[in-house]
Order: structure tokens, then sequence, then C-alpha cells
């Protein structure tokens, strides 16, 4: 009991200390596009630490938790770290029940399956946000406006991560798999271009998970 608390405390500390350095460094005026994907990237990390802490049960009234906590916050005006940019849709608030879903779905099966979906949704989502909004030149829109430059670090960070996966889980590199990840990964990068106004956050994750399902 004293360890299920002890290790609860501790993931509750990381996401507080996520939020509140990302408010901290809006009121210095660091720009809410970059300290929103400063909690994207933080919170896609710690959830894929969350197998190691706790148990599937919690993740679940963690992420109910964290999604009414950040409806709470946008109608109140609070959390303008996150919340204060108009070209993000839903994506803030999507995020939580994303997680918690994909968790719902790959955990019981395998949590390695969880946690690439979890950094894919992180990393390569979140990174490659802030390198195309600082450095993208070639721009294209199909939902949203993306940029090339984006979404190229969104594929390369991904097949890291599911490499990773791979290669961590012991399953054989063969070139069928290696084919599959490669094509999976460019399907993500498809998925992430298409869906603007924060929709990718719902889909990026649970495609993430599906891949990873069959690859491992």
């Amino acid at each position: 009991m004293t360890s299920n608390v002890l290790n609860l405390s501790i993931v509750l500390f990381l996401f507080l200390l996520i939020f509140g350095g990302a408010e901290f460094l809006y009121k210095r005026k660091t720009s809410a596009s970059i300290t929103r994907k400063i909690v994207h990237v933080g919170s896609g990390i710690v959830a894929a630490l969350l197998p190691i802490f706790v148990d599937l049960k919690t993740v679940i009234i963690l992420g109910i938790g964290f999604f009414l906590l950040l409806v709470f916050s946008k109608r109140k005006n609070l959390l303008n770290s996150v919340h204060k940019i108009n070209n993000e849709g839903i994506g803030a608030l999507l995020f939580a029940p994303s997680v918690t879903l994909t968790a719902v779905i790959f955990w019981p099966t395998n949590t390695l399956i969880f946690q690439g979906a979890a950094l894919i949704l992180g990393l390569s989502d979140g990174i490659a946000g802030v390198v195309g909004a600082r450095y993208g030149k070639k721009k294209y829109s199909i939902t949203g406006t993306k940029t090339i430059e984006g979404s190229l670090i969104f594929f390369l960070i991904t097949v890291l991560i599911l490499f990773g996966a791979l290669y961590i889980s012991g399953t054989p590199l063969v070139f069928n798999n290696a084919l599959f990840l490669f094509v999976g990964s460019l399907l993500l990068t498809i998925i992430e271009a298409t869906f603007g106004g924060g929709w990718d956050n719902l889909f990026v994750p649970i495609t993430a998970g599906s891949i990873l399902y069959f690859a491992l």
C-alpha cells in the first residue's frame, strides 16, 4: 500500500513539474505554442513511464482526472500555457482520453505497445510541432497547416521509436518487420498530417499501438 502511494505520488509530481514548468515559462513571456509542446512532450514521456509505477486501473482514473482538470481549466481561463493558443483545436483536451483509450486497448496485451504509442504521441508529434513552427519553410494544408520539415521529423522519430520497441521486445529484425515498421511510420506521418485541429492526438496513438501490436 505504501509503495503504491509512493509510486502514484511520483507520477503526480512529474505531471505537476511539467505543467508547473510550462506555466512558469508562459508567465515569463514564452510563447504558448512552445509551452504547450513542452507539456505535450513531457506528458508523453511520463505516460510511457506509467507501467513502471502504476497499474491500468490507476491510469484510467488519472486519465479521467486530467481530462476533467483540463476541461475545467479551459472554462476558467486557467493553464494558459496549454490553452492560450488558437490553432490547436481540441488537441489539449483529447490528449488524456486518447492515452487512456490506448492503455485500455493495448496495456493488457503488452505494456510495451502502450509505451511506444505514448512516446510517438508525445515525442514525434510534439517535437515535429516545435521544429515545424520554428524552422518550417515549406507549408502545406489538408485540415490544418503543417510543414514538410515537421512531417519529416515526425517520420524519423517515429521510425526510431518503433524500431526501439522492436529491439526491446526481442523480436527478430527481419526484412518483413523492418518494411512493416517503415510503412507504419509513413502511415502515422500521413495521419498526423491529415488530421488537424488536434484530432491527430486521438488517431496517432491508436494507430501506433495497432502497428506495434502486429509487429511485436
